[in-house]
């Protein structure tokens, strides 16, 4: 194939490899419109579903209460059925315009349910209640749940949704769970109120429980996510959890112990009702807010949609011209130029001297092309002396290396003449691993008691790898063991890293720590966790539990402060410090060995003796590696309280 049809061939390709991937991106900026669209459908039909739930909640309090005899509550549920049916119809129509069949069915299903309801109570109220008020109670709850149960299918194909909006969600169905519940327990409490039934009274009673345990539940995780949103919606979960601690949840707790002790409600009755309409009203106020901000949102997508959408079609139709204007750029500047450099180098090789040479004025490749036979010999004499020059570079370089790798292995020997010897000391049993990535580590560990007093330990995991972390291992281990030996009598560990952390050069980089004292006569042990992974202690019976929550590594805020953690540590319980990289590490997928895989491995191997549970750990992650290289130091250290016998270690 010819230059000229090469490069035509691969300019259309490319062109037409450009065009095609904008109009797949427009396609699915297409896609991303109409699903922005989707949802702002299917949140909208939500919002008239949870109105539809909320209007349900009042209807069925209402008729609950009218059934019981409650004065002007039959007025009240027939103008609460009038306003479910509108709520109902505004639903119906939203997922009419959503297109979803399933759940224009199931409406109509639930509807038909709501009115043989209405039915049930209507012919109850013409005749004796008896036990059909309670059928028609949970027969509403029942519809209630169905109508939040669709609700929730529909949230479910709104995956797409950005975290925010999502939040917007999650914080809108602990809303409508906290709506349901404070309904089921202001009808329960009045029914109690207006019911001399002794034999349903301890079941209303205990259901009316629970639904007050529930609408905490629901609170507590409203307070949980309310941390997440803006100040505005923040500000309205708060005042919304704060009324319901302060004020309803008092009352309504005790309300509900005097009816379980059967005594008298009058004083707190009105009190009660007030907070009730109170905390209703504003957490349906908060839910509109909820809905409000969900609307913003969604519509604020569908627009970003659709800006992208204009803009992608923008960039095909300018690819499109960009293609044609280069089409006939490659056709007169670069294909016809090589065509007659082409037919001047076949001249020249037939030895037609006379032929005449194309235009050098040319800077770019073309030009260059035409000096290149001129140049050929010179450049192949450098090529020759560049090679010998990097095989004698090579040669330096190997030796180099060489000298390198001896002084980077005495060094390790060096390093690894620092740690401490498997021993007993002060009624401790130690052993420990350190496997570094490459010949020297910036992790380091010790074991040392100052005299008549307990045993300290610590692990350091340095930042970075190389020499830079060995160096700074072996630095700040000389001033961990110079700070334990000269520590003063009542020093809490917590001050010492405090005055560690506080001493440290800035320019020197900042490393991990745990830092402890095991004292097994007086079967207590205490540690401080600068940023490293948490130790396992393993009890004697078998249970391994995890100490520490993090803290600050040592030399990134000079000021911080670290807390001490306590523990009992008797005979026969182990405690088993790493550093992170064993959890860290990753097999050939990426994924990382994890702290609670090992958390399960000690579970399995905690009858092993010391060293049998360090190997079963070391061949853990050599078979999750599936090779002996690690891509970070690691290091493991077991204690082990033993009985009271004499060390037969040296105090260090």
């Amino acid at each position: 194939m010819s230059i000229r049809r090469t490069l035509i061939t691969l300019f259309l390709a490319l062109g037409a490899a450009l065009c095609l991937a904008v109009a797949v991106q427009l396609r699915s900026s297409l896609g991303d419109y109409r699903e922005a669209v989707d949802l702002a459908r299917s949140n909208l039909a939500r919002e008239h579903i949870s109105r539809a739930a909320l209007a349900l909640y009042q209807e069925r309090t209402e008729t609950y209460l009218g059934l019981l005899g409650a004065t002007g509550a039959p007025v009240h549920a027939r103008e609460s059925r009038r306003q479910s049916e509108a709520v109902l119809d505004e639903a119906a129509r939203a997922l009419a315009r959503l297109r979803d069949r399933d759940a224009l069915a199931a409406l109509a299903t639930l509807r038909d349910r709501v009115a043989a309801l209405r039915g049930r109570a209507e012919a109850a109220e013409s005749g004796p209640a008896g036990a059909a008020v309670a059928g028609i109670f949970d027969g509403y709850t029942a519809v209630v749940s169905d109508l939040r149960s669709l609700r929730l299918v529909l949230l479910g194909r709104e995956a797409g949704a950005d975290p925010q909006t999502s939040g917007a969600f999650r914080l809108r169905t602990h809303v409508g769970v906290l709506l349901d519940d404070l309904a089921v327990t202001r009808a329960l409490i009045g029914g109690l109120l207006l019911s001399d039934s002794s034999g349903s009274r301890p079941s209303a009673l205990d259901r009316a429980w629970r639904s007050a345990n529930r609408s905490e539940l629901a609170v507590e995780l409203l307070e949980s996510h309310a941390l997440a949103v803006d100040q505005r919606l923040q500000g309205r979960i708060n005042t919304l959890t704060s009324f319901y601690r302060t004020a309803y949840h008092p009352t309504e707790t005790q309300v509900l112990s005097r009816l379980a002790d059967g005594s008298s409600t009058a004083s707190i009755d009105s009190r009660w009702n007030e907070g009730a309409r109170q905390v209703a009203t504003t957490a349906a106020n908060l839910q509109e807010t909820l809905f409000a901000i969900s609307r913003d949102r969604l519509d604020l997508l569908r627009r970003d949609a659709l800006r992208i959408m204009i803009l992608w079609g923008g960039l095909l139709l300018a690819g499109v011209a960009a293609v044609a204007a280069g089409w006939r750029v490659v056709v007169h500047q670069v294909v016809a130029p090589l065509e007659r450099l082409r037919g001047a180098m076949l001249a020249l090789a037939e030895g037609n001297l006379a032929a005449p040479l194309p235009e050098t004025a040319r800077r770019d490749e073309i030009g260059v092309m035409a000096d290149t036979l001129r140049v050929f010999k010179a450049n192949a004499i450098r090529r020759a002396r560049l090679q010998d020059e990097r095989l004698a570079l090579h040669e330096r370089l190997q030796e180099t290396y060489r000298l390198l790798r001896r002084d980077l292995e005495s060094a390790a020997a060096v390093q690894a003449a620092l740690l401490p010897a498997p021993a007993r000391i002060g009624g401790v049993r130690f052993q420990g691993r350190l496997r570094p990535s490459n010949f020297i580590s910036g992790d380091t560990y010790d074991v040392l008691r100052q005299p008549n007093g307990p045993v300290h330990f610590f692990v350091i995991d340095v930042a970075g790898h190389g020499a830079a972390a060995a160096l700074v291992s072996v630095a700040s281990h000389y001033t961990l063991t110079q700070a334990i030996l000269r520590r003063r009598a009542g020093e809490g560990l917590a001050e010492t890293v405090a005055g560690l952390n506080r001493d440290w050069p800035d320019h020197l980089p900042y490393f991990t720590m745990i830092l402890g004292e095991l004292d097994p006569e007086a079967g207590q042990g205490a540690l401080v966790q600068s940023g490293h992974p948490p130790p396992l202690l393993l009890r004697r019976g078998g249970a391994v539990e995890p100490l520490g929550e993090g803290g600050l590594p040592i030399g990134v805020l000079p000021g911080a402060s670290f807390d001490e953690v306590r523990f009992t540590f008797r005979p026969g319980d182990r405690l088993l410090i790493y550093s992170d990289g064993l959890s860290e590490a990753e097999d050939r997928e990426g994924h990382p060995f994890s702290e609670e895989r090992l958390l399960e491995l000690v579970r399995a191997g905690a009858g092993l003796g010391p060293e049998a549970l360090l190997g079963s750990i070391t061949e853990a992650l050599r078979g999750w590696r599936a090779s002996d290289d690690l891509d970070d130091d690691m290091t493991l250290l077991m204690l082990e309280a033993i009985q009271d016998e004499h060390d037969r270690g040296d105090a260090r």
